[in-house]
């Protein structure tokens, strides 16, 4: 038996009450319900997103459906193109010390 890694992505469903939100719980894994900003995060499989989140739209208690857009992020900070060196100025390196006014 192998692993096979699914790959998954986050819905975020607005709501106009949350007291139904516990219906959203067969479309997929519910993270988080928020009652005060009236809102649930829901994960679920990638092939499936584009059925359930027109199945979750025609629901009464949504107010509206966004899909996170994580996956699509570059979470690399920085590369090779946008290097920069950091250099001192010799001006600033004074062995004065510093006034409580300069403060």
């Amino acid at each position: 038996m192998t692993f096979v890694m699914q790959a998954r992505r986050s819905v975020i469903v607005y709501l106009k009450n949350v007291r139904q939100a516990r219906q959203l719980r067969r479309f997929g894994v519910v993270n988080y319900i928020s009652e005060k900003m009236k809102y649930a995060v829901i994960y679920m499989d990638e092939e499936d997103i584009e059925t359930k989140t027109k199945l979750i739209e025609r629901l009464g208690f949504v107010d509206s459906v966004s899909i996170s857009h994580w996956p699509e992020v570059d979470t690399t900070v920085g590369s090779e193109e946008d290097s920069f060196e950091l250099t001192v100025d010799p001006n600033e390196l004074t062995d004065e010390p510093i006034d409580e006014e300069e403060l």
